[in-house]
């Protein structure tokens, strides 16, 4: 049986690609902290895995590309959109921009 994945492909190894892959995990409900194995993100509410394996490989991958392209700035992106989700603006909000 094949399933679909929610996980959107990286677009390229580009800053903008960068922006753009978490623009979308934003969109689909799906941020993590980077720092974090997806294997171990659970539903808060039903205690079953965020992410299948197919899932977990894919983001593994993604997650270990962007850290090789862009280094800490993976947390700088990541953490711009999960303000965005809670609509939390930092006082230094323009330094995210």
């Amino acid at each position: 049986m094949n399933t679909v994945s929610r996980i959107p492909p990286l677009p390229g190894k580009a800053y903008f690609a960068m922006h753009h892959w978490f623009f979308k995990m934003y969109k689909a409900g799906l941020l993590f902290n980077p720092d974090d194995s997806p294997e171990t993100i659970v539903d808060i509410e039903t205690g079953n895995p965020s992410f299948s394996a197919e899932e977990c490989a894919e983001l593994n991958v993604i997650i270990e590309t962007l850290f090789d392209n862009h280094g800490d700035a993976v947390y700088d992106c990541c953490l711009k959109y999960a303000h965005k989700s809670i609509d939390y603006k930092p006082d230094n909000a323009e330094a995210f921009a």
